[in-house]
């Protein structure tokens, strides 16, 4: 399928949309003990303060899917990117005046921003990967990834030159949010907007499905659920199980991460010629499978060398479990809730799952607690046959 430039330029501007949602949020976790002494709080208070922003965007996620069918995908990323960088300000200032609640406020504001920012980019994603005619959404979260990386870049070179937290936050606050203004209009206006004809004409025996009781929605969400529990659960558990299981520095810890999240950017590049080649269910197995190897192999290895290769087969098994899955749930017509629904699957396993995890990994050590996370790619494994493309909402089968 020839792509016109029109989609061409949308594209450009979305893979931006996503670096940027990247670096924020790492520059501003890199500068977590910075935060923790800027408003003198302890750890558990600090984790509390953190929370809020899980609890806005859990909050957004769940409405993102209604509010994007009356105004469309556009709209929820300006509005997204707006309300983060008001959230991010509220924030900074907050840090200059040392409060705790300011600072757990403007978390709250920035996870309802990032929530339904998050599921436009996305269902723009997934629109867009239909009318070009090829995989997009892995390319577009491997942007996010490479964000990620740039912005603990941000954020590391910040504290050896002693560049000020609260100018980092306000830099790129206003900076994202100028950007989202000056290049939103590039967007199609009216992705993921139902008519309002959709929903009437009650007498008629067709009647729009609600995606949560939608069983093909339902496995997607679990499949996405067991990937982005893995990727979250890495993310805040593997290095620390570097230094407390296998008893080494915190340097060969950051390498072990570094290894992980590399390995993720680069399955999320180039991926999408396996999928374009083979299907979303044969990549989605195929790298989940070894995901399951490369946990085995971080909890069994003997020698940190043979782990770091395990942490690579990991980050590449976990890598394509969101975009591939979010994908799927765009399948049709008015798709939307549906992306809305796998979307909020994913996201309560990447952001309420791994502090969980930490109880388990209390009572069990951290490598034991990685069991679960193998259990857990391979149930998506078996939950990736939902992935397979459909062209009603109904499948004979969704697990062969």
């Amino acid at each position: 399928m020839t792509v016109t430039p029109s989609v061409q330029r949308s594209i450009t501007v979305l893979t931006s949309y996503f670096y940027i949602f990247g670096i924020g949020m790492s520059a501003w976790l890199v500068r977590l003990p910075e935060v923790r002494s800027s408003i003198q709080v302890s750890i558990a208070i600090l984790g509390w303060v953190l929370f809020a922003s899980s609890v806005g965007a859990m909050t957004s996620l769940l409405l993102a899917g209604r509010f994007i069918a009356r105004f469309g995908a556009r709209t929820a990323v300006i509005l997204g990117f707006t309300v983060l960088g008001i959230g991010q300000t509220i924030q900074g200032l907050s840090l200059v005046i040392a409060s705790p609640v300011g600072v757990a406020f403007g978390g709250l504001i920035s996870g309802l921003g990032y929530g339904i920012g998050d599921v436009g980019i996305n269902v723009e994603g997934a629109e867009l990967e239909k009318r070009r005619g090829k995989s997009l959404l892995p390319q577009l979260h491997g942007a996010y990834s490479l964000g990620a990386l740039t912005g603990a870049g941000i954020g590391t070179a910040a504290i050896v030159t002693d560049f000020p937290l609260v100018f980092q936050v306000l830099v790129l606050a206003i900076g994202t949010t100028v950007i989202a203004w000056w290049t939103y209009k590039k967007l199609p206006v009216a992705t993921g907007r139902l008519e309002k004809s959709v929903n009437i004409l009650p007498s008629t025996r067709t009647v729009r499905k609600t995606p949560l009781l939608d069983k093909r929605i339902v496995f997607l969400g679990l499949g996405i659920m067991g990937l982005s529990l893995a990727e979250g659960g890495s993310n805040d558990w593997l290095a620390l199980s570097v230094v407390d299981d296998y008893k080494l520095d915190t340097t060969t810890a950051g390498i072990t991460f570094a290894i992980m999240t590399a390995a993720m950017v680069v399955t999320r590049f180039t991926g999408g010629k396996l999928v374009d080649r083979f299907g979303r269910v044969f990549a989605l197995r195929a790298f989940g499978l070894a995901g399951v190897v490369g946990i085995l192999v971080v909890i069994l290895s003997p020698t940190i060398y043979l782990a770091w290769v395990g942490a690579g087969l990991w980050g590449a098994g976990v890598a394509l479990g969101f975009p591939l899955f979010i994908s799927a749930a765009a399948d049709g017509e008015n798709s939307s809730g549906r992306v809305a629904t796998v979307t909020t699957f994913g996201y309560i396993a990447f952001l309420v799952g791994p502090p969980l995890l930490g109880f388990v990994g209390q009572s069990w050590g951290l490598l034991n607690m990685f069991y679960l996370l193998a259990a857990c790619v391979a149930a998506a494994v078996f939950f990736a046959g939902a992935a397979r493309p459909v062209n009603t909402q109904e499948a004979e089968s969704y697990l062969a």
